[in-house]
């Protein structure tokens, strides 16, 4: 049993006192400093290397996305990336006879790989960059995208993270893209390209010894492509592009939409007299039949496919027309009535629509067109990147904010012969 004892001596420290000069303050401090310095310096460094790390960790699954993006696309197996960033699909699976250009998931590989390069931040969406272009808050990276200057038209170009949102969503919605022609960018400061196209397939003929051999007309010949200027202008009020949530959904859907209906319109029958360029079907070398019978029917599909197969051209593989012939095809039936199914050897032929082509042609303005082909040996050359501007005071009466988004396109056929239209199809 413990007792109070008053004797007892308290235990423990009560207090310090610390004596000490000027000098010793100061090297104490001096101490403390550059330990500090000294800490912060290999913390820094270790901070330095996570973040390189994880950079590196990135980028690989950048890339293994892309691949993997790439190999679905192209039905599995190897895929390369070229130094730019295109998609090289494994050589026995891309036809010798396509266009160069981009498809489907070698857009997104491009474009990416040019956004990395630039070191643009991939999170910018459309809606956040056309707030910056009409000065209303944007973030710091539609900022440092828009110090980047403005062209000579007043158009800031689209950054190149944004450009596949864009072009992906034009390969949904344009028949001739959907098909398989190709997007080539244009990245030199020339005004016009020049792609090398088959004219005529050169003839082998037998020869005996030391004799001649038999000359054919030229195979090749130059195409120059020279983007024509596509405009549009999209109004939107101030309050919605300010306010709304999914605002960049809907701009890309209306721009996208519109410039894939007039890519598919020019591509398919653009008239050639400046500044619209030259379509497929004004284009020597494609080939054109007749509808045969009153209206369209598998027949005249089946009869273009032989024109080709008989121009040595490369079997088609799509068939693009207008929304009522592709109706009235599918709601073809037999005499009893039943739904006509599609001969087997169109099975591999896709069939696409679009407005772009005309149902107001021959002498009753209502004839059409159909397209049919392997639309892989055509090329939308594209000049430069998508660039978007703003209309100053041109809606300013009604709240509104226009923008001019603008283009250059021009279109190729590496191979015409690929290509036969059947003119006269009625409805």
């Amino acid at each position: 049993m413990q007792t109070n004892n008053s004797n007892q001596v308290p235990r423990g420290i009560k207090a310090v006192y610390a004596h000490g000069g000027t000098p010793d303050i100061n090297a104490v401090i001096n101490g403390l400093s550059t330990a500090f310095a000294s800490f912060k310096g290999d913390n820094q460094a270790k901070l330095s290397k996570i973040e390189a790390d994880l950079s590196e960790f990135q980028a690989a699954i950048d890339e293994h996305s892309i691949k993997l993006a790439a190999a679905q696309m192209f039905g599995g197996g190897a895929v390369n990336l070229s130094p730019d960033g295109t998609v090289q699909a494994r050589l026995e699976q891309q036809p010798i006879h396509a266009a160069r250009g981009l498809r489907s998931a070698q857009i997104s590989a491009h474009y990416m790989r040019r956004a990395q390069a630039a070191g643009e931040d991939t999170r910018l969406d459309i809606g956040d960059f056309m707030r910056g272009i009409a000065g209303l808050q944007c973030s710091d990276s539609v900022r440092a995208s828009l110090a980047e200057g403005q062209d000579k038209t007043g158009g800031f170009a689209v950054p190149n993270s944004v450009m596949p949102r864009i072009l992906d969503a034009m390969v949904d919605q344009s028949a001739l893209l959907g098909a398989g022609a190709g997007i080539l960018p244009i990245d030199t400061g020339a005004k016009s390209v020049t792609v090398a196209a088959i004219d005529v397939l050169p003839k082998p003929a037998w020869r005996l010894e030391a004799g001649g051999v038999a000359e054919t007309d030229p195979t090749f010949r130059g195409v120059i492509a020279t983007p024509r200027s596509l405009a549009c202008i999209v109004r939107i009020s101030r309050e919605l592009l300010a306010d709304a949530d999914d605002v960049s959904r809907a701009i890309i859907q209306a721009i996208s939409q519109a410039f894939a209906l007039e890519f598919d319109r020019v591509g398919l029958v653009g008239s050639g007299t400046a500044p619209e360029p030259l379509g497929l079907y004004g284009m020597a070398n494609v080939k054109k039949i007749q509808q045969a019978g009153e209206k369209l029917t598998y027949a005249d599909v089946l009869a273009a496919y032989q024109a080709q197969l008989e121009a040595s051209a490369p079997a088609p593989t799509a068939a693009i027309m207008a929304p009522r012939s592709l109706v009235g095809l599918a709601g073809l039936v037999d005499t009893l009535g039943q739904p006509l199914n599609a001969p087997s050897l169109l099975d591999g032929v896709r069939r696409l629509s679009t407005n772009g082509v005309p149902t107001n042609l021959g002498d009753r303005a209502d004839k059409s067109l159909a397209f049919i082909g392997d639309f892989s040996t055509v090329q939308f050359a594209l000049r430069e990147a998508l660039t978007i501007g703003r209309l100053n005071e041109a809606y300013a009466k009604t709240g509104e904010i226009g923008f001019l988004c603008h283009a250059r396109v021009d279109v190729i056929a590496n191979y015409p012969q690929a290509i036969t239209v059947i003119e006269g199809v009625a409805s």
